[in-house]
């Protein structure tokens, strides 16, 4: 985030009058929070400074639905106990878990770096060494975990970590669980992020070991080195759907220099059938070592992806960290090369002939090899979403909706007007209602990478929801982050790819008490994302 807002200012313990809604400033008398850096449909999570052992620590705090929820917070409690019995370097140690007051907060290793999904949004693909050095060595944590009988559930860019000395890392081991016991896998507007990594089995509803983690890898490995997910298609549900009938496309048809037999090995961790993956993620491992980049090689580029270093051109960019045996080569590539070669000569002796007899003309000739343009993956970049139509939701109103002839105050370009609801005789909205919605459709569904809100002052309450379909009832809607004491300008980015039409901004109690009574108010909306 670039803007100047204080991060912190808005929290418990600035002021005389504390907001329930807000965590303390300080959790258990120990935990200094210092800065929001992520925000999720389960938790926010903080960088904060351990008081007693004078280290720097992430803090993830369950949001107060959950922490509300008795057994929630003991499923918590004994995934966040297993998850920490991990003590291995490619895994984000947990340190701590408690709770404080109505906060139930998660302590675990802060790493200063980056995760794969910023990396695989800024660079779209990765040179095939990199991917398959990252790949190494998350097949070797998730089989470290998976010898003591924990399966992660959830493998996937945003939870694979990337410092800048080189180090890769596993986060959230073992509490993605907790929050696939509350929501089904078919729920309207679920996070892409999960359908797009989810093994098949898990689809199923079967029973589930590393072997689906296995599976989760090699999708990641796979959009790593072609720049597209294994499987596409205009919801959640059918993409999740799709790896029950359906193959991806050989890694090859997409990116002609990754080598046969690294493509065998990813798409092997791809297989639907369990029994056809590699024995364990082990194995997995020691598949992809021989493309692995060396130690040094790969700290020296993590430390450019932290730093927001342009790396070397794919095409430039060292491919293995040992000579690659030109006659294995051959033997791998020799069929596919003779057809081709066969190809191209017959379709000479048909151009000669053709021309001779002045059966075609030479600009007639289809094409037959790519050019050095045609063989390269464009770039797609986010670019801002244009917003079809704004409405309100406010299901407990009369009428319902709210302000409406206002809304389009959000998408004027001027920050000095705003759309606001009404103003209530208390904070809670008057006791009236639960919250009100604006509603934001986007025409036609795309993947949404970045939100920004504007709003005139600090202390606004607010979800972020989405859905595929407009929906009545808010409860109905995914939520993928929760803001409380929001600042003047949030930039808001999913911690997982997201796909939807429809987003909405849902308000919630405590109101901001203005000089006319309670209420909120926004200024401007912008919504930065990826057209299919």
């Amino acid at each position: 985030m670039s803007d100047d807002v204080d991060r912190t200012g808005v929290l418990t313990g600035g002021g005389p009058e504390p907001d329930p809604s807000l965590p303390p400033r300080v959790l258990s008398d120990r935990y200094l929070l210092e800065e929001r850096i992520a925000i999720g449909g389960m938790a926010t999570v903080w960088r904060a400074h351990d008081e007693k052992l004078a280290r720097t620590v992430a803090v993830k705090l369950l949001h107060k639905h959950l922490s509300s929820d008795r057994d929630f917070r003991e499923r918590f409690r004994r995934e966040a106990v297993a998850a920490a019995k991990l003590a291995h370097p490619g895994i984000v140690g947990i340190y701590d878990t408690g709770r404080d007051g109505d906060w139930v907060y998660l302590v675990m290793e802060f790493v200063q770096g980056v995760t794969m999904r910023e990396v695989m949004i800024q660079y779209e693909r990765l040179e095939p060494g990199l991917a398959a050095s990252i790949g190494m060595r998350v097949a070797f944590a998730l089989d470290f975990a998976h010898e003591r009988a924990l399966v992660h559930r959830d493998v996937k860019p945003a939870n694979i970590l990337l410092g800048h000395e080189g180090a890769v890392k596993v986060a959230d081991f073992g509490i993605v669980k907790v929050e696939h016991t509350r929501s089904e896998l078919t729920k309207t507007g679920m996070v892409l992020g999960t359908a797009a990594y989810v093994a098949p089995e898990q689809v199923e509803d079967s029973a589930v070991d590393g072997r689906a983690d296995q599976y989760s890898l090699g999708c990641v490995l796979y959009e790593a080195l072609s720049g597209q997910q294994p499987f596409s298609a205009s919801s959640t549900v059918a993409i999740a759907a799709q790896r029950l009938d359906h193959e991806p496309l050989p890694l090859r048809s997409l990116r002609a220099d990754v080598l046969r037999e690294l493509d065998d090995v990813v798409m092997r961790a791809l297989a639907r059938d369990p029994d056809a993956r590699h024995p364990n993620c082990r194995a997995f491992a020691e598949a992809l070592e021989p493309w692995a980049r060396a130690d040094e090689a790969l700290t020296q580029t993590t430390q450019m992806l932290v730093r927001g270093e342009t790396l070397p051109d794919v095409d430039e960019a060292p491919y293995v960290s040992q000579p690659i045996n030109s006659r294995s080569f051959l033997r791998s590539e020799g069929r596919w090369l003779a057809s081709v070669l066969a190809l191209v000569a017959f379709s000479a002796l048909l151009i000669a002939v053709g021309v001779a007899t002045g059966v075609f003309e030479i600009r007639g000739v289809p094409s037959l090899t790519a050019t050095s343009d045609d063989a390269t993956t464009p770039s797609v970049t986010p670019q801002e979403l244009t917003i079809a139509e704004l409405s309100t939701l406010d299901p407990q109103g009369s009428p319902p909706t709210e302000n409406d002839d206002l809304l389009s105050e959000l998408i004027d370009g001027d920050p000095e007007t705003r759309w606001r609801t009404d103003t209530y005789s208390a904070a809670d909205f008057g006791n009236l209602k639960d919250g009100l919605g604006v509603v934001v459709d986007l025409g036609a569904p795309a993947q949404i990478s970045e939100i920004t809100l504007d709003t005139p002052s600090a202390g606004v309450n607010y979800d972020i929801r989405v859905a595929d379909e407009k929906l009545d009832d808010p409860g109905a809607w995914n939520t993928i982050a929760e803001l409380r004491g929001s600042r003047p300008r949030e930039h808001i980015t999913p911690q997982e790819q997201i796909e939807a039409r429809y987003l909405m901004i849902w308000i919630v109690a405590p109101l901001v008490n203005y000089d006319k009574g309670p209420s909120a108010a926004f200024s401007e909306i912008s919504i930065e994302g990826i057209r299919p």
